[in-house]
C-alpha cells in the first residue's frame, strides 16, 4: 500500500472540509450593506445596486446610505468626457445635490462636491442640520448669501472646504467661526490661477489675504488645520494667525510667495503644537507683495 498517496489524500480531504464557505451576502444586517454601499462610486449607488435585489434596493433608498457623498470623481469624470466648463457644470451638479440631499431626509453628514451654487447650498442647508463635513471647491456660484446661511444652520461642521470660492468673504468666513464651535479644518486655497487673477483685479481685499488670516485668527481659536497654498497672505496676516490660532497642529501656505523667514519661524515659535508645516519654497520668499500679482501671470 502507498502509504505516501493515502496521506496526500488525507490532507486534500481535511482542506476541503476546513475550507470556508462563500459568505451569504443576503444574511447582512442592513446597516453593514448601508455602510458599504456609502464606499460605492456615486453611479454605481445610484444605477447599479438598486438593481440587485429588493432587498438591496430596500436599502439604497434609505437614507442611512447617504450620510456620506462623495460627488468628486464623477464630476471630474463627467467633465473630461464631456468637455464641460465649470459654468457648464454648475446646473448639473446642483440638481443631483438637490436629489441626494432630498434621499438622505435631514442624515446627511458628509459631503465633497465642487462646481455648485447658491441655489444648492441653500436648499441643503434647509435641510442637512447634522452636516459634519462640507468641501466645496471651485464653486464660483456660491457667495456670501448662501455660506451665511449654511453657517447659521450647520452648527454641527467640523470640516470645511472653500478653496477657490472667490464670492466668499472674510464675512462668511467670520460667521462659520462663530456659528459653528467644532470647526477644526479649514481649506482656504486659492489654486485656480485664471480666477485668482481675476478676482485680484475685481476686488479690493483679494480673497486669502491677510484680512481673512486676521479673522480667522479671531474667530477660529479651535482651528487645528489650515490650507492656504498659493494665497496672498503676508507676514502681516502670519503673524495674526501665530497669535490667535495657538492650537494648530498642520498649516499649509506652499506657493504663497511674499511671506518672510523670520514671520515663518514666528509661526513654528508660538503654534507648540504644530506638527506638519508646508512653507513656500525658499527662493521665492525675496518677491515683494507689489511683485505678487506679476509673479502669478508667469506660473
Amino acid at each position: 500500500m502507498n502509504w505516501r498517496r493515502c496521506g496526500r489524500r488525507a490532507a486534500q480531504a481535511q482542506v476541503v472540509s476546513t475550507s470556508v464557505p462563500d459568505p451569504d451576502w443576503s444574511m447582512l444586517l442592513d446597516e453593514a450593506l448601508a455602510e458599504i454601499f456609502q464606499r460605492l462610486p456615486l453611479p454605481e449607488r445610484l444605477q447599479v445596486v438598486p438593481m440587485v435585489c429588493k432587498n438591496w434596493k430596500k436599502v439604497a433608498c434609505d437614507p442611512t446610505s447617504w450620510r456620506v457623498i462623495d460627488m468628486v470623481p464623477w464630476i471630474q469624470q463627467k467633465m473630461d468626457a464631456e468637455c464641460m466648463w465649470e459654468y457648464d457644470c454648475e446646473p448639473v451638479v446642483d440638481r443631483l445635490v438637490k436629489i441626494l440631499v432630498d434621499r438622505s431626509r435631514g442624515q446627511l453628514r458628509e459631503l465633497r462636491t465642487m462646481y455648485v451654487s447658491d441655489d444648492a447650498i441653500e436648499y441643503m442647508a434647509d435641510r442637512c442640520p447634522l452636516l459634519e463635513v462640507l468641501t466645496m471647491q471651485s464653486s464660483l456660484g456660491v457667495t456670501n448669501k448662501s455660506a451665511l446661511k449654511l453657517a447659521t444652520m450647520s452648527p454641527k461642521l467640523r470640516h470645511l472646504d472653500v478653496s477657490d470660492c472667490y464670492n466668499i468673504s472674510k464675512q462668511a468666513l467670520m460667521a462659520f467661526g462663530d456659528n459653528c464651535p467644532s470647526l477644526e479644518w479649514l481649506g482656504r486655497n486659492m489654486v485656480n490661477q485664471n480666477a485668482t487673477n481675476h478676482a485680484f483685479e475685481m476686488a479690493s481685499s483679494p480673497p486669502g489675504g491677510d484680512e481673512e488670516a486676521i479673522t480667522m485668527s479671531r474667530h477660529y481659536p479651535r482651528l487645528k488645520h489650515l490650507e492656504m497654498k498659493k494665497t496672498c497672505i503676508s507676514d502681516r496676516g502670519l503673524r495674526h494667525l501665530a497669535i490667535g490660532c495657538r492650537n494648530l497642529q498642520s498649516l499649509n501656505v506652499a506657493c504663497c510667495y511674499v511671506l518672510s523667514p523670520k514671520a515663518l519661524d514666528d509661526v513654528s515659535r508660538n503654534c507648540t503644537n504644530l506638527r506638519e508645516f508646508t512653507k513656500p519654497i525658499t527662493p521665492r520668499m525675496h518677491i515683494s507683495p507689489n511683485d505678487f500679482q506679476a509673479t502669478m501671470l508667469f506660473e
